[in-house]
């Protein structure tokens, strides 16, 4: 692992170039360039927002405008879409650059280092709306509990309590929250692109282990949903549901995460790393001939 450390930190304008050159091909051509990065997130969240606040009625407290709850889902599918597509990226990105592996001395720990550099930044790019959405439904056009609070108790309807959208200290978080999600990522793209080199069926399994995992993590529904269901087990080994849940906290509500869910997704995370790194650096001489 240290030896990728230190290769990681010699090849900085590397990495730093490959970064750049990803973030420039994603939209060549375009006319919008990285507006795009604010459009896809939108048209995405609009889609699940008719789906599961308007069709099946997801909601996270009883007195929840539907604006509250448009936040709570854009938090998630905005980290959510930032892991999967690193994960997706890097389990495939040895056999997407053969012609630098196989023809020069490359230093392939960078490729799934900068697609998740890549993926935050875009990431980011949709973080203003969120801010901006909280500023809207908190503060200009917030929902009024009490009233709210009075129609649901006069229906007969016991659920969480209303949490207003703010902002505030909380986020000075941020970076401590994209550095785990960094390390955490990374981590599973050194496994998954190394164990791809010799199980080519990995790429595909991994489209399909996302989609799962997505819909195993309360992005769209609540996690009281599944407390209810009986499937508590299922939250309590998903790291994604620690770091989602964290994100909403410093992001939404102007909270502090929860210091024990954000422990443990750092202890994750640096497993993770520590063996994903080792496995891949154990693997690397053999990169040239698996391609």
């Amino acid at each position: 692992m240290f030896e990728l450390l230190r290769s990681l930190r010699r090849n900085q304008r590397l990495l730093k170039d490959f970064v750049k050159r990803d973030l420039k091909a994603r939209y060549v051509g375009s006319s919008m360039g990285f507006f795009w990065s604010v459009i896809f997130p939108i048209i995405n969240l609009f889609v699940y927002m008719f789906v599961f606040r308007l069709i099946l009625k997801m909601r996270w407290a009883d007195n929840q405008g539907p604006g509250d709850v448009l936040m709570i889902i854009f938090t998630g599918v905005l980290v959510w879409s930032a892991f999967a597509e690193t994960v997706s990226r890097s389990t495939n990105t040895l056999v997407d650059n053969a012609n630098l592996i196989q023809k020069v001395v490359f230093p392939a720990e960078v490729l799934p280092v900068y697609l998740a550099i890549s993926s935050l930044i875009n990431m980011s790019i949709g973080l203003p709306i969120l801010v901006g959405g909280v500023v809207w439904f908190g503060y200009v056009s917030p929902v009024d509990p009490p009233a709210m609070l009075y129609t649901v108790q006069q229906a007969g309807l016991v659920d969480p309590p209303y949490r207003p959208l703010a902002l505030g200290s909380p986020l000075i978080l941020l970076p401590v929250l994209f550095l785990l999600q960094s390390v955490f990522t990374v981590g599973l793209g050194y496994v998954l692109s190394a164990l791809n080199m010799l199980v080519r069926d990995t790429f595909h399994l991994v489209g399909v282990f996302i989609t799962v995992w997505m819909f195993s993590t309360p992005i769209f529904y609540p996690a009281q949903m599944v407390h209810n269901a009986g499937y508590t087990w299922v939250l309590e080994i998903n790291p994604m549901f620690w770091l989602i849940e964290a994100y909403r906290e410093v992001m939404i509500y102007a909270a502090w995460p929860d210091w024990s869910e954000l422990l443990r997704f750092a202890a994750v995370a640096g497993v993770v790393f520590f063996l994903g790194s080792r496995f891949f650096m154990s693997q690397k001489k053999r990169f040239p001939d698996l391609l």
